[in-house]
């Protein structure tokens, strides 16, 4: 059993809390392997991972990939293949429509994605850690979304696989 290291749960628990507000880039290098959580306000919502996919040449390239590349996604709002926007539109943005968004809905007027992004950059926040390999990463994500950090329990978006 994979133990969680004391600067991965200070960084995902007590770290500098970026607001979704912004697009995110501080602090955040263009090529990075990590861990992040994100919060609605003190409620833990959700952690998830990025970088897996990261290559040693993608180091030397002049684009965002990893971790800055997952956040920026999550940032957009776009419900077509992020995850995290379709579990946010389904337990936050849902039960906020009204019978007058359904009808600019139906008219093209407003777009869910429109409503997504809306709550995230204006209720949530994150926070995350860098890593030096992805040697552990599933493991550490499986661990906290099992509720592996008592103070903060288990995130309230993510279902447990």
């Amino acid at each position: 059993m994979v133990e969680l290291p004391k600067k991965i749960v200070e960084d995902l628990t007590a770290g500098k809390l970026y607001s979704f507000a912004e697009r995110p880039g501080k602090g955040l290098p263009l090529v990075a392997i990590g861990i992040y959580t994100i919060w609605n306000g003190e409620e833990f919502a959700y952690v998830g991972i990025s970088g897996r996919g990261v290559r040693e040449e993608d180091y030397k390239k002049d684009k965002a990939k990893g971790l800055k590349q997952r956040l920026r996604s999550h940032y957009r709002g776009g419900i077509g293949g992020d995850k995290f926007c379709v579990y946010v539109f389904e337990r936050y943005v849902s039960k906020e429509i009204t019978s007058f968004d359904l009808k600019k809905m139906a008219r093209k007027e407003l777009f869910l994605r429109e409503l997504t992004r809306s709550f995230i950059q204006g209720n949530l926040s994150y926070r995350f850690t860098i890593l030096d390999s992805k040697e552990h990463i599933l493991d550490y994500e499986k661990l906290i979304k099992q509720g592996g950090i008592k103070s903060i329990g288990k995130p309230f978006l993510n279902p447990i696989n």
